[in-house]
């Protein structure tokens, strides 16, 4: 009889525009014949994650990203906690998801959020996808709080920017994490949400560290060139992703083939 086969969890983590670069590790991966068992995603991970784990294309996937810009999701109303109420945005996962439960997903996902109130750490893997991704991905004071079983959430990066200790509580014996990295080096913001996600950034820098220690292999594209807000520089993310993921491949390999990743389960 076989080994049981160990469970791959990818673990995507948040950067706003710079999240486009998961399409990119995705498709490296599935080039490589590397079967992600089960996603964990913060903020604009939770947003990828759901759409592949809803078995939409990777190359559909690329190309709707070539072609979203910011007046597609954010639909500004300056009400009294957001410059957006996230309608928009949610309307848009509802589409793409196509209205789909956690369980109704091809693969398992779970996306955190973070309890404004209390202060903690949500981990969502039940209910509807989409209500639970825009709580995911509610970025403080570009996105309004969204209220959720009683619950108040913003962006899951507030507390786990990369979700590898998620990952691993969702029983991924191997997690692959994805950093899309923090940037404070001079560069000057251009947008309202380059200056909050820049400050989230400066807040997180100690935090997510922390996180992907404990991480088995960490995917880290340079996105220097992509500010948090710049949308339209979405293929330019993805090239990022595969590019590191590629380089990250040997190495990749090595350690799955060393925790036996390859047996299967019979």
């Amino acid at each position: 009889m076989g080994k049981i086969k160990k469970q791959i969890g990818l673990a995507l983590g948040g950067g706003s525009a710079r999240g486009f670069a998961h399409i990119g590790v995705l498709k490296v991966l599935n080039e490589a014949g590397i079967n992600v068992d089960m996603i964990a995603g913060t903020s604009m991970g939770a947003v990828i994650g759901a759409f592949y784990c809803s078995g939409i294309d990777l190359t559909l996937m690329e190309r709707l990203a070539g072609q979203i810009q910011r007046r597609n999701w954010l639909d500004w109303t300056f009400p009294r906690m957001g410059l957006a109420s996230g309608d928009k945005l949610e309307q848009m996962l509802l589409l793409l998801t196509r209205k789909r439960t956690f369980a109704d997903l091809e693969k398992p996902l779970a996306v955190v959020a973070t309890d404004l109130v209390r202060g903690e750490k949500v981990v969502i893997s039940d209910g509807l996808v989409a209500r639970a991704v825009r709580a995911s991905a509610a970025i403080p004071g570009v996105f309004c709080p969204v209220e959720f079983r009683g619950r108040m959430l913003v962006d899951g990066a507030v507390v786990e920017r990369v979700p590898v200790n998620t990952a691993r509580d969702m029983g991924a014996d191997v997690v692959l994490a994805v950093d899309l990295g923090i940037y404070v080096d001079g560069s000057k913001p251009n947008h309202i949400v380059d200056v909050i996600a820049q400050s989230l950034d400066i807040m997180q820098r100690d935090l997510c560290r922390l996180n992907t220690d404990v991480a088995d292999v960490l995917i880290s594209p340079q996105l220097k060139h992509v500010a948090p807000g710049q949308f339209h520089k979405a293929p330019e993310a993805v090239q990022a992703g595969e590019d590191a993921t590629r380089a990250m491949m040997p190495q990749i390999k090595e350690f799955l083939r060393k925790e036996g990743c390859s047996a299967q389960q019979t």
